[in-house]
């Protein structure tokens, strides 16, 4: 409960001291976010339009503080972040973070029709505080930030005013971002409506334009672009083209401009966090769906080789599938999902956060609340999908049978594999036994034995495959087929095939028409060997 001896008022000058003081005895001398600190900041966070910054008095004593980020999107958006909560260690538990809470609710009354916090993990303070006064889970930020180490984040959320009444219904999204989705809106005590659309492959993300970082003389050009596409909009940030330059540079972003013979056609706006090691996508503008899938691969693979980022995060459209399933052909998760979040013309629309990580996923040492931990299980489960599938569409996007698919037809078929250890002297096919399953060796090497048991036929190594005439007819074996060494294989059962081309036929006529062009080439190959060998007769 609300400790009514908490006295919580705004921040003057006067108190830049106590809070320093404060900071320190919280966060102690190694916090990595020196600016915390320093007087410039703490001045600007006071007098800025865009926070509110409160503090909280016992007895005399500042023994807390906690702000309202207003730009979390759009001037428009009317968002907030209830952020920076500090509470002194030996009164935690005393309602001084209620008190704060408290109060920062009383304001989002008055001024937005969303609020948000993203509660630390390393303890389940913040959590506790966040669904004590109806924040509740709607995302897991898996190691966004760095503290101490990397740190997940649980992301709450809340709206308020008429943002439900505002919302549009019926949001469009893939069948990753579903649950999470679904969950989220049963948090906020909406109806959960979503509509979960398969059918789409995203942007084509192979086709290739110049690119260059942002120079002054390309901004009125891409801002008759920006303007003419503000009714597609997809992306969501808190910073856009058309803030001015000033505000871009003030910021510390980033634009990367693509360009077609000479002519700029797109452009991707992000900000990096260089101690977090972690960026934030904030606009993405395109004359076309291919400028818009080129981008984001282009994004992505800068974000690894140039900015040596761990985290990427990137907010959009819950109604556009296609720029969903473009980040999930390129790695990225659903970690969040927030019910009327952005306004757009007359209503409000959700969106969907989806992140990439590239380190490893370490986060089952997370603490949790009961609330938290649901939408943490999706968030997991999505990211351990998302490597095997990875995996498999990596080991198999070169491979012949497969020729011809595109990025999302190639994540459905990996979608529907099975990933396998397998131990030397495993088993996989034996010669006569009815085939069921084609195999692509992502590790190690298998032996192939004839029929007989008698001599060995050869070896399939990493990125080559066997069984492919088990995807069109469950003949027998021809061979034996033995695990050599310690591997990793990627299994595609017979019926789980069939399942998928009868959603998909297009998939089933590309992959059976390369199995014909395969078969086809080796029945050459059988020609020419029986002419040569015929002519060596002679």
């Amino acid at each position: 409960m609300v400790n009514n001896k908490v006295h919580v008022r705004e921040i003057t000058e006067d108190d830049l001291e106590a809070i320093r003081a404060l900071f320190y005895r919280c966060y102690g001398e190694d916090y990595p976010y020196k600016e915390f600190y320093s007087d410039e900041w703490l001045k600007r966070s006071i007098y800025q339009d865009s926070y509110l910054s409160l503090l909280a008095e016992l007895d005399g004593e500042v023994v807390g503080t906690a702000s309202v980020y207003f730009e979390v999107g759009a001037f428009s958006d009317l968002c907030g972040e209830f952020g920076r909560l500090a509470v002194d260690p030996d009164l935690r538990g005393d309602g001084v973070g209620s008190a704060l809470m408290q109060a920062r609710l009383d304001f989002a009354d008055r001024r937005l029709h969303f609020g948000l916090a993203e509660c630390r993990t390393a303890h389940p303070f913040a959590q506790q505080i966040s669904h004590k006064f109806d924040l509740q889970p709607i995302g897991f930020l898996p190691q966004k930030v760095i503290l101490y180490e990397r740190e997940s984040l649980v992301l709450t959320g809340q709206t308020f005013g008429p943002a439900r009444d505002l919302r549009r219904n019926n949001p469009r999204v893939i069948p990753e971002a579903f649950a999470l989705g679904q969950l989220a809106l049963e948090n906020l005590r909406f109806n959960a409506d979503l509509i979960a659309v398969d059918d789409v492959n995203g942007y084509p993300i192979d086709v290739t334009f110049d690119v260059e970082e942002l120079k002054e003389g390309g901004l009125p050009s891409l801002l008759r672009i920006e303007r003419g596409r503000l009714s597609g909009r997809q992306v969501f940030g808190n910073l856009q083209l058309s803030y001015g330059l000033f505000m871009v540079q003030a910021r510390n972003s980033h634009y990367l401009v693509a360009r077609d013979n000479g002519h700029i056609v797109g452009a991707i706006g992000f900000a990096i966090d260089p101690i977090g090691r972690s960026i934030k996508v904030l606009e993405l503008i395109g004359l076309s769906n291919e400028v818009s899938g080129f981008l984001l691969k282009e994004l992505d693979n800068r974000a690894r080789s140039r900015y040596r980022a761990e985290y990427v995060e990137i907010t959009v459209s819950a109604y556009v599938p296609d720029i969903q399933r473009t980040l999930s052909s390129l790695g990225f998760v659903p970690v969040a999902y927030c019910p009327s979040f952005v306004f757009h013309e007359v209503e409000r629309l959700d969106t969907i956060k989806m992140a990439k990580l590239y380190v490893p996923l370490r986060i089952d040492q997370a603490q949790l609340t009961e609330p938290s931990r649901e939408v943490f299980n999706l968030v997991r489960k999505g990211f351990e999908d998302k490597r095997i599938g990875m995996e498999v569409t990596e080991a198999t996007r070169e491979m012949v049978v497969f020729t011809g698919l595109a990025d999302g037809e190639m994540e459905k078929v990996s979608s529907v594999c099975q990933v396998r250890d397998c131990q030397a002297g495993d088993v996989l096919a034996r010669a006569g036994e009815r085939g069921d399953a084609f195999y692509m060796v992502i590790e190690g090497e298998l032996e192939i034995i004839s029929n007989d048991g008698s001599a060995i036929l050869g070896y399939i190594r990493p990125g080559e495959f066997m069984g492919e005439i088990s995807l069109v007819s469950r003949k027998p074996y021809g061979a034996t087929a033995v695990v050599h060494t310690d591997a990793k294989v990627a299994a595609l059962k017979y019926q789980d095939f069939e399942n998928l081309i009868n959603r998909y036929p297009r998939i089933g006529m590309k992959v059976m028409r390369n199995i014909s062009i395969l078969l086809g080439h080796r029945l050459d190959d059988v020609n020419t060997r029986y002419i040569n060998l015929s002519r060596h007769d002679l």
